[in-house]
């Protein structure tokens, strides 16, 4: 009998800076979610805090360090009462990195600096766009920090040194969990591929999907803030579309654009990854968000996508998704 994946996601519109009235709510659009019901349960990007800060200064009062915090001390609760894992996104209190003062014709900046000394050097207060991993027994099973930042992270955000995995029991056996932008290419890679040759033509690079094959990961889970793309009615197609196109190399066929087989051996074997998209429904100073949260299972080499199930733009609540292993 092939095993079951049973997933729970958490799409919902919360209002920002109001994160005990955001938790309370989530805590009732979870209640009937019974004990031993789900393997996993998702929320979104910074879930309880909300999304959108223009500054640190706006963005401090919210700050945690699981496994201290409202964030951590909800979905440990929440974790321990159903039995299952449970990921969501939140505000990550950092320590203040040395920056560089540089002085030019155009004024001062500042850059990391790599070695500081007292006299040139300023303490920059940042913070990181995070995801917490809690296990069944309400213990914290560990945290990540968004690699690749969206332009709304860049005034107080520090990004992370890389993805990473998390080895636990089946059905999710290894999961590794990107953050929004992270399905996005890296502008750096691009330089990486082009090899400073501007004439180079640069394939795209899909580093998320590639790092789930090189290190053979089971289950992607992606908390999201991603913004309306105003296409689709019921659900964000424009944005449906591009998360399965920059997830391909999990789902590409074993033939290239000219129909000729691959030599990658990494794109055969019809091995499978689930991958959960938990996206922010609703809007916050000024953005829309586009819901349409969804689970896929791809196979590789089998040359499309598997949409599994989809969530509507403007859905509020939990819904549950079996996937057959």
């Amino acid at each position: 009998m092939a095993s079951k994946l049973r997933v729970a996601v958490v799409q919902m519109d919360v209002k920002v800076e109001r994160v005990q009235e955001n938790i309370e709510k989530a805590r009732r659009l979870t209640a009937n979610i019974k004990p031993g019901s789900i393997d996993l349960l998702c929320f979104p990007e910074m879930i309880f805090s909300g999304y959108v800060f223009p500054s640190f200064a706006a963005l401090e009062p919210y700050l945690e360090s699981p496994p201290e915090g409202p964030t951590s001390a909800f979905c440990s609760e929440l974790s321990k009462r159903i039995g299952c894992y449970v990921v969501a996104g939140y505000p990550e209190k950092l320590l203040p990195i040395q920056t560089k003062i540089t002085v030019s014709e155009g004024g001062a900046s500042l850059v990391e600096a790599s070695e500081p000394t007292p006299k040139d050097t300023v303490d920059l207060q940042v913070a990181g766009n995070s995801a917490v991993l809690f296990g069944p027994e309400g213990q914290l099973v560990g945290t990540y920090r968004k690699t690749n930042l969206y332009s709304a992270d860049l005034p107080w955000a520090q990004g992370g040194t890389g993805f990473t995995t998390f080895e636990l029991p089946p059905p999710l056996k290894k999961l590794a969990i990107g953050i929004c932008m992270d399905l996005n290419p890296n502008p750096a890679s691009y330089e990486t591929l082009a090899n400073g040759n501007a004439s180079d033509v640069v394939k795209e690079p899909y580093e998320l999907a590639e790092f789930c094959i090189e290190q053979g990961v089971d289950t992607l889970v992606i908390p999201c803030a991603w913004l309306d793309s105003e296409e689709g009615t019921d659900w964000d197609t424009g944005n449906l579309n591009y998360w399965s196109h920059r997830l391909q190399p999990l789902w590409s066929s074993n033939k290239n654009d000219d129909g000729e087989a691959r030599g990658d051996g990494e794109l055969t074997g019809g091995r499978k990854t689930t991958v959960i998209i938990c996206n922010r429904a609703g809007f916050e100073r000024g953005t829309q968000f586009s819901g349409t949260s969804n689970v896929m299972q791809l196979e590789r080499g089998s040359g499309r996508p598997n949409v599994v199930g989809v969530m509507k733009k403007t859905d509020d609540g939990p819904q549950i998704f079996t996937i057959d292993l």
